[in-house]
């Protein structure tokens, strides 16, 4: 059996057991502190990036979901985050969020890890991979102060084209309400230009798997382009049911570090 082979099959068996294991815990969907959908995008071994997600909600949810939660409307959310690229398969990364409250204090967020793994694939074609997340934050973000997330990659790509499917489960880690919920996302992308793609985005939370319900369906039309040299994902969203925001602005930075 040559070395590359038996690299692949240790890949692919490392990324078995780590979906396994995170399975076994469940997962958090995707907090409005990072609104995006997973690709095959990974960092080179020894690469270091620094990305800042940007978002706010003119015109949104005004009561909170529970007591102390900070009310979505008129908040604005930064979360800065480092990616690492630990061999070609793997990436590790680290989030501290922030959030700015309606009256215009600032507030930390606490911090998540997470680990990505893309299994090799062609430039053009089919590719799959995961991601996970583990996290603390406070209940004026979260009603739970620990949660996990599960997110599988699935996409396919063309030379003009890039589809793809983040079907995540998420559950909390501490609290009472320890169940896996569902929260789906999905990115359909066009590309305009050499370096710059216009996209349809879509994040839904349908609550428990025991008993799903349409509870959230928010709809973004963004852009993916390159800005002096930096990529920068910037775009609108519009929800469509009661549980979702009305108008949401949001932006993703790569930054020099």
């Amino acid at each position: 059996m040559s070395s590359k082979l038996r690299e692949n099959m240790f890949n692919h068996r490392s990324a078995l057991l780590y979906c396994a294991a995170l399975v076994c815990f469940g997962a958090h969907a995707a907090s409005s502190d990072e609104i995006q959908v997973y690709d095959e995008a990974i960092n080179k071994p020894g690469e270091t990036t620094l990305e800042v997600h940007l978002n706010t909600v003119p015109s949104g949810l005004k009561l909170p979901a529970y007591s102390g939660q900070i009310p979505a409307q008129h908040d604005f959310r930064l979360t800065a985050e480092w990616g690492y690229g630990l061999d070609k398969n793997w990436e590790g990364g680290f989030y501290l969020p922030v959030i700015r409250a309606p009256g215009g204090t600032w507030y930390g967020e606490g911090a998540k890890l997470r680990l990505k793994y893309m299994a090799d694939h062609a430039e053009h074609g089919g590719y799959w991979g995961v991601n996970g997340e583990i996290g603390y934050s406070s209940r004026r973000t979260d009603e739970q102060h620990w949660n996990l997330e599960l997110r599988p990659i699935l996409g396919y790509k063309t030379e003009n084209w890039n589809l793809t499917l983040n079907p995540i489960i998420g559950t909390a880690l501490s609290g009472d309400a320890q169940r896996a919920d569902f929260s789906p996302a999905f990115k359909v992308g066009r590309r305009l230009a050499a370096e710059s793609w216009i996209n349809i985005e879509h994040y839904s939370e349908f609550g428990a798997l025991d008993h799903l319900t349409s509870q959230v369906q928010e709809t973004y039309l963004t852009v993916d382009t390159v800005v002096a040299g930096r990529e920068v994902n910037f775009g609108v969203g519009h929800g469509w049911t009661a549980g979702s925001n009305a108008w949401t602005l949001k932006a993703i930075l790569s930054l020099p570090f």
